[in-house]
């Protein structure tokens, strides 16, 4: 039988914050996983009988954002299962406690009371991010430690942001500033930019750091400056985006940042397509719609349309532990375009088993220790956690489609190097463009 090692060492870490490098000597662990039968780790052969270690994960399973919580919750369960084949974690089983916050913060916190309190105090979750506001509050608290899978929003490593948080997940910042950097290399001429956002905080701030990005990132690729024109804002819900469309068809804008979710964002780019503004757009750059957009859409899609994903299944430089996910996701479901959630959320498995590794135990100032210095080879790629803010810094995927005749084409792909574009780390502190 063919076997396929773990990779499970310690090395010197590299780490940059901001702008500057910092050189710093310390211990990483690296961890990777594999699908193989018969794979080991430096532990050896699979897990044994022995008592597992408990990994709590506080997801929305039923509700509204369902469909979220249940595709992170497959990249969870084939982390587990890969680690516990490879021999589990220091040579114990692992086994994932999951709770359904059903979308709401009070459930949410009260699940994690519930895990704390039974002995289970390292958490992935909060997905979104209105239940991370909750959880963030209470989980110094309750000597646990979260994991947000998703949440981008930036406060939650600046002004609200604690030891006992973690986000394995790209924030708004880096996100919109990867995107501006990739239409500056990518789109030199397109030089008028406007913006359809929806009138919510998100998209007021997504816009701010995109439109920040294009003025710094147009000057030093394109060797062009940039033209901005007025947002288009449309209320949450809207159904009839007429006066949006028309308003951004009559401006000279021939690039546009979308910032709307969900079912409006479907409804805004349906109406757009009948009305023509995707075809006189030539390129939109999409901050909200993940793959959802370019899928669904399909052929009525813009001409160019350039999305930031969480994590791309089919990255063509992708490493073994990719390969390994998507390989099973494809024998568990048949899905062979699966969602960018998966990736981050089989990651925060990952990235909490090399700070068991590294701490030898599950103690929470071990944990939180572990996870400042932890180095993870995650479906994404290599991923660090500054250790002042606890923000993943690792590359930055972003995926350009395009329409044909019958559907869609992932036609181009780019990853961005986080840290080369992330914000300085000010804890407690909001950021300032």
């Amino acid at each position: 039988m063919q076997r396929t090692i773990v990779p499970m060492f310690i090395e010197t870490q590299e780490t940059i914050r901001g702008n500057d490098k910092m050189q710093v000597n310390r211990r990483q662990a690296l961890i990777g996983a594999a699908a193989a039968v018969g794979v080991t780790t430096l532990a050896g052969g699979r897990a044994r009988a022995a008592e597992p270690i408990r990994i709590g994960a506080i997801l929305p399973l039923s509700g509204t954002a369902e469909l979220v919580g249940n595709k992170q919750k497959l990249g969870i369960e084939i982390a587990r299962d890969q680690i516990n084949a490879a021999g589990g974690v220091l040579g114990r089983p692992l086994e994932i406690v999951f709770r359904d916050d059903k979308g709401d913060p009070n459930v949410t916190v009260a699940a994690a009371r519930e895990l704390t309190s039974s002995g289970v105090n390292l958490i992935i979750g909060a997905s979104l991010s209105a239940l991370n506001i909750a959880l963030i509050g209470v989980i110094q608290s309750l000597n646990g430690v979260m994991m947000t899978p998703s949440s981008p929003l930036d406060p939650l490593t600046h002004e609200l942001f604690n030891r006992n948080f973690f986000r394995l997940a790209d924030n708004n910042f880096m996100r919109c500033r990867g995107l501006a950097r990739v239409m500056a290399e990518r789109f030199p001429d397109v030089t008028v930019w406007g913006g359809l956002i929806s009138d919510f905080s998100v998209g007021h701030d997504s816009w701010k750091e995109f439109t920040a990005g294009l003025r710094e990132f147009y000057p030093r690729y394109a060797k062009r400056d940039v033209t901005i024109l007025d947002v288009t804002t449309a209320k949450f819900g809207t159904t009839d985006y007429k006066t949006q469309i028309f308003r951004v068809l009559q401006s000279p804008a021939q690039g546009v940042l979308n910032v709307t979710i969900g079912a409006d964002m479907i409804t805004l780019w349906k109406q757009a397509k009948t009305l023509g503004l995707s075809d006189k757009l030539q390129v939109v750059a999409d901050a909200g719609g993940e793959l959802d957009l370019p899928v669904i859409l399909g052929k009525d899609m813009p001409k160019q349309l350039w999305s930031n994903l969480h994590w791309f299944f089919g990255n063509p430089n992708g490493n073994a532990v990719n390969k390994a996910l998507v390989a099973e996701i494809e024998k568990r479901t048949g899905d062979k375009n699966p969602s960018s959630l998966i990736g981050p959320a089989h990651g925060a498995v990952l990235a909490y088993a090399a700070a068991i590794t590294l701490a030898n135990g599950t103690a929470t100032p071990a944990i939180i220790e572990a996870l400042e210095k932890v180095k993870v080879e995650t479906a994404k790629g290599t991923i660090i956690f500054r250790p002042e803010d606890h923000q993943q810094i690792g590359p930055v995927n972003i995926l350009g489609s395009v329409p044909t005749p019958t559907g869609h084409q992932f036609k181009d792909y780019v990853e961005v190097p986080g840290a080369e574009i992330v914000e300085p780390a000010t804890p407690g502190v909001p950021i300032k463009l």
